[in-house]
Order: structure tokens, then C-alpha cells, then sequence
């Protein structure tokens, strides 16, 4: 009979999951017979996905409970929810599913699905438990989500910590590699070539910054490896913090063949290559062509006010001090007007002269900075400074606009 009543109090504690404004775990406590879990996913092919996931697991077999808390939520239906993503004003929440429901979804997208189970006493598991039933009330589940400093691996790791003060030691030593966060996510983007590239033109020199190996936890592999060689205190004896890794689902290799795809480096010395071709014409035969030029730093001035933007305009800390800005220049945009005239202002010449200059330090310095830029930066950055010289030299020798010669040939 007590089973029975355990059960429907659970069933009624599940229906009241999705209400607002009330403790739907009140009054719950764990059996004996209760485990909580690190669960980590593995990598997905989405962007989003790419860096995996982790959540923790709550499974009591003596009632039925069986579910799962998830830091990496957030809700479509939030007021002003793109500018908010936009801008890094965006929260995330605390939210909890059916365990059965979570793992199947990543079943479905061929992702494997790892579980560590929390070495805890009883006394500890209902604390951990308590802790997390309190973050998920209403007023508790939401938070500023920051991808390196504050997701759904870091949650746990610091939840963990809050619950357990100065009782849970992480042992990390050897996981120390000396790498930057930019190099901890470029692990996981060769599939991605592009994602790589736009990531590294949009986040600044702050995410060079050498991560200690605690701080390599905010990626959920890491977490998982973290939490391996981790311990915890109990009457006064470090303790293993969780046990062996299970296997709950293993993912099927993808047998896609890699299909020839232009990537970014490929498509930036291409892009050189029309550059200097171009450039070789135009001195050939006396020319200066307009519609190249306007389109290449009409675009290069583009994203140069986009990067001014994540910088200035947003709480995106990782798009500080963005160095790619040396090269994508916002005024960019307001060359590529006067560039598309057939007589150039007297300030331009000068403008594309230190157009030029930037290119050149910034590719003479290219292993000095403090921001690693992406390998496709070199050959476009290239490119920019040839047509800023060349068109500096166009205007010391009068050369004419390929529209005007085209004019001047009719009649």
C-alpha cells in the first residue's frame, strides 16, 4: 500500500511539472534503492549540437522516477527571443524530462549516450537531490547563458561544487595540454570547416587565453573526464566521485564518403588567385576594375561592422578585441562607394594606402597577435591589400575605370 501511495504521489509530481510557481518536488524524498548520474551525449552533426551535451539523471527504481535535469534549455516563445540571443541576453533554463524521452531523442540523431554514477552516501544523494529540485523552482531555473563560463556542463560541475563545499576535489594535472578555449572547440570543427571559420572571425583574442583544466569543463567531454578522476570526501576519506562510465547507447560511425566541399581556405586563395589575375589585367591594359573592388570591400566592410557589433553592441564578452577588425574595416563600406565611381576623391588614394599598410603588418605579424585568426585570413587578407595598392597606384598614374575605357572605346 505505501508503494502504491509513493507511486501515485509521483505520478501527480510529474503532471505538475510543466505549472508554474510552486515546488513540484516538495515533500519528495529519494529510496535507498535511488542513483544520480552524469550523463553525457556525444557529439551531434548541427552546429549546436557539435560540442555534445551533459545533464544529470535521477533514477529511483523504488517509485518509478526515472528522469532527467537539463541545463541547456531555453524557451522560442521568451519576448524579443532573437534579439536577445543577438545581443547575449539570453536565458537558458533549468528543465526536466522522462530519462526515457531524453536518451531516445539522441538515439534518433546517432548520438551515443554516456552515464557516471555519483558515488554518494544516502545522506549525500538526498542533499544533491534537494539542490536540484530547489534550482528547478520557478524563480531558481533561469540563468544568463555564457558558452564558456556558464552552460550545461559548468552548471553541474558548479552545482556539484555548491552542494559539496570544499568536499569534492577535482585531480586534473594530467589533463593539462596548454590549450586555449579556441583550441578546445577547434577539436571538435573539422566537419564543420565553415562553422570553424565564421566562429574564428567572430570571437576575439579573450578566448586565446591558455584554460586551466578546470576550466576545459565547460565542454561536456571534459566534464565527463573530469569527473572520472575526481573525489569526494566522506567521513573523512576521499572517495571516488563517481564510478565507471556505462554505455548507454554507442553511436553507429557515419559511412558518408567525404565529398569534395570548397572550404574556407581553398575558397580564400581562390579568391587571391582572381585578386591577382585581375590585378595583372588591369595593369596590362591600363584599367581599374570598379565592380571587383566595390563588391569586395562593400562585403569585407559588412562584416566588419557586423564583428564592430558582437564587440560594441552586445554582452558577447568572447567577441572583444577582435583583431580580424585590422583587416575587415566597417569604413570598408564607404570605400566601396567611392570605389564604384569613375573618378576617385583626392582622401581615397590615402585611405587605401593604409588599407594596404594594415594588410602588410597584419600578415608581417601574423604569429604575434594575440588572437589566433583563421588560416583563410591570410590569403584574403592578401587579396584586400593588393587591390588597396594597386588602386593607390591607379591613382598616381590616372589609370581609367573599365567602364570609362568601355566608353571611351565606342566612340
Amino acid at each position: 500500500m505505501k508503494l502504491y501511495l509513493k507511486k501515485l504521489s509521483l505520478l501527480l509530481v510529474l503532471c505538475l511539472f510543466a505549472l508554474q510557481g510552486r515546488a513540484q518536488f516538495e515533500g519528495y524524498q529519494l529510496s535507498p534503492a535511488a542513483k544520480i548520474s552524469l550523463i553525457t551525449c556525444s557529439s551531434g552533426d548541427e552546429l549546436y549540437a557539435i560540442f555534445g551535451h551533459s545533464a544529470v539523471r535521477v533514477n529511483d527504481p523504488a517509485s518509478g522516477l526515472d528522469i532527467v535535469f537539463n541545463y541547456g534549455t531555453f524557451d522560442f516563445n521568451e519576448p524579443g527571443f532573437y534579439l536577445k540571443f543577438i545581443r547575449g541576453k539570453l536565458n537558458y533554463k533549468l528543465s526536466v524530462a522522462y530519462f526515457q524521452d531524453f536518451a531516445y531523442s539522441y538515439t534518433q540523431d546517432n548520438r551515443s549516450v554516456y552515464e557516471q554514477q555519483l558515488n554518494l552516501t544516502d545522506a549525500q544523494r538526498e542533499q544533491y537531490w534537494q539542490f536540484l529540485t530547489h534550482n528547478y523552482l520557478p524563480e531558481n531555473r533561469f540563468y544568463l547563458y555564457d558558452f564558456f563560463f556558464d552552460n550545461c556542463a559548468t552548471r553541474i560541475r558548479d552545482g556539484i561544487e555548491a552542494t559539496f563545499p570544499d568536499k569534492v576535489q577535482f585531480h586534473m594535472a594530467h589533463m593539462d595540454k596548454n590549450l586555449s578555449f579556441r583550441n578546445l572547440i577547434d577539436l571538435y570543427l573539422p566537419p564543420q570547416p565553415w562553422s570553424d571559420f565564421g566562429i574564428d572571425l567572430a570571437l576575439g583574442a579573450p578566448i586565446d587565453r591558455t584554460a586551466t583544466p578546470y576550466e576545459y569543463m565547460f565542454l561536456p567531454d571534459y566534464l565527463s573526464q573530469g569527473f572520472a578522476t575526481a573525489t569526494i570526501e566522506q567521513d573523512g576519506t576521499a572517495a571516488p566521485l563517481v564510478g565507471e562510465r556505462q554505455v548507454i547507447f554507442q553511436n553507429t560511425p557515419s559511412t558518408a564518403s567525404g565529398a569534395f566541399a570548397l572550404s574556407p581556405v581553398v575558397f580564400g586563395w581562390l579568391l587571391f588567385f582572381v585578386a591577382l589575375l585581375i590585378t595583372v589585367l588591369d595593369f596590362k591594359r591600363n584599367k581599374r576594375s570598379r565592380t571587383f573592388d566595390v563588391f569586395f570591400f562593400l562585403i569585407t566592410g559588412l562584416l566588419g561592422i557586423l564583428l564592430f557589433l558582437l564587440w560594441t553592441a552586445t554582452d558577447h564578452q568572447a567577441a572583444a578585441n577582435n583583431f580580424n577588425l585590422l583587416w575587415a574595416l566597417p569604413t570598408h563600406v564607404l570605400a566601396a562607394v567611392y570605389l564604384g565611381r569613375s573618378r576617385l576623391p583626392g582622401w581615397l588614394p590615402t585611405y587605401m594606402l593604409v588599407t594596404a599598410v594594415l594588410a602588410g603588418i597584419l600578415l608581417l605579424l601574423w604569429f604575434v597577435w594575440p588572437q589566433q585568426l583563421h588560416t583563410a585570413v591570410f590569403p584574403i587578407a592578401l587579396a584586400l591589400g593588393l587591390r588597396a595598392a594597386y588602386t593607390v597606384w591607379a591613382s598616381k598614374t590616372t589609370v581609367p575605370s573599365t567602364t570609362n575605357q568601355k566608353i571611351k572605346e565606342k566612340i
